[in-house]
């Protein structure tokens, strides 16, 4: 089921994720950018598991709400507006 609780169990895998691959994604972005990929994705959903488990976003919206602004705040470059866009 779609509800608050799966997509608070989604960002908290997805930011489990990021913490695994987090050099892999630094790496890569080093052969094109400036290598810091990987380390503003970790910085972004550190802050997004951080503040869903000090908040309690009561719909499957507010969720995803909540976890675009904080990377939106906290992801540097592109792809921080980009991934909180997309969630938002």
């Amino acid at each position: 089921m779609l509800d608050t609780d799966f997509f608070r169990r989604w960002m908290t895998a997805a930011a489990a994720s990021v913490e695994r691959e987090a050099n892999d994604l630094t790496e890569l972005d080093s052969a094109i950018g400036d290598a810091d990929h990987g380390s503003n994705l970790q910085r972004g959903f550190t802050a997004v598991t951080e503040v869903l488990e000090k908040d309690a976003p009561a719909t499957p919206g507010a969720v995803l709400t909540l976890a675009g602004r904080q990377l939106i705040s906290t992801v540097g470059g592109a792809s921080g507006p980009l991934y909180g866009t997309l969630l938002r």
